[in-house]
C-alpha cells in the first residue's frame, strides 16, 4: 500500500452527542491533518476547535445555526464537496450529488443525513459517508502518495 500522506478526520450526523471519545480514537491512529464535519451537529466541534487541524464543516438539516449548507473546496490537490446531503436527496438516490460533483469537478464528495456508511467510487469520484458520529461511526480519509483517496471506516 503506498505510503500515507495526509489524514483527514470525517464526522457527520454527531447531534449533539459529545465526540470526545471519538476524537480521541482518531488521534490514536496517527496526527489528523484536516476535520471534516458534513452536519447535524456543526457547533458540536467548537469546544475542541483549539485542538484539532482546520475544520472544515456545513450544516445539516437539523441545525439552527447560521452557516453553509454546502462547501466546495481544494486541500492537499484535492477538490471536495462538503454537504448534508437532504438538498439531494440522498436518503432516495445519488444522481443528484453525483451530478452536482460532476458540475463543481470533485474528487470526493462527503454527505450524511442517511446515518448510514457510504463509500463508493462513481465516475471516479469518490463518494463517502461516515455514518452518524452519534452512534459513533467516523471515517479516515487518507491521501496516498499515489495520489489516490483511501477511506476506512470505524466503530
Amino acid at each position: 500500500m503506498p505510503e500515507v500522506l495526509k489524514r483527514i478526520l470525517v464526522l457527520s450526523d454527531s447531534h449533539g452527542y459529545s465526540l470526545e471519545q471519538l476524537l480521541m480514537k482518531a488521534e490514536q491512529m496517527g496526527p489528523l491533518d484536516a476535520v471534516f464535519h458534513a452536519g447535524d451537529g456543526c457547533r458540536d466541534l467548537v469546544r475542541y476547535e483549539s485542538q484539532l487541524p482546520p475544520i472544515y464543516q456545513v450544516c445539516g438539516n437539523c441545525d439552527i445555526f447560521p452557516a453553509a449548507q454546502e462547501l466546495t473546496f481544494d486541500l492537499f490537490g484535492k477538490r471536495f464537496l462538503l454537504c448534508h446531503g437532504h438538498r439531494y436527496s440522498v436518503k432516495t438516490t445519488m444522481s443528484l450529488l453525483e451530478d452536482r460533483a460532476r458540475e463543481v469537478k470533485a474528487d470526493c464528495a462527503v454527505f450524511g443525513h442517511t446515518h448510514r456508511v457510504y463509500n463508493e467510487y462513481r465516475r471516479g469520484t469518490l463518494f463517502i459517508n461516515p455514518g452518524a458520529a452519534c452512534e459513533r461511526q467516523f471515517m479516515l480519509l487518507l491521501l496516498l502518495s499515489d495520489g489516490s483517496l483511501y477511506a476506512r471506516i470505524y466503530s
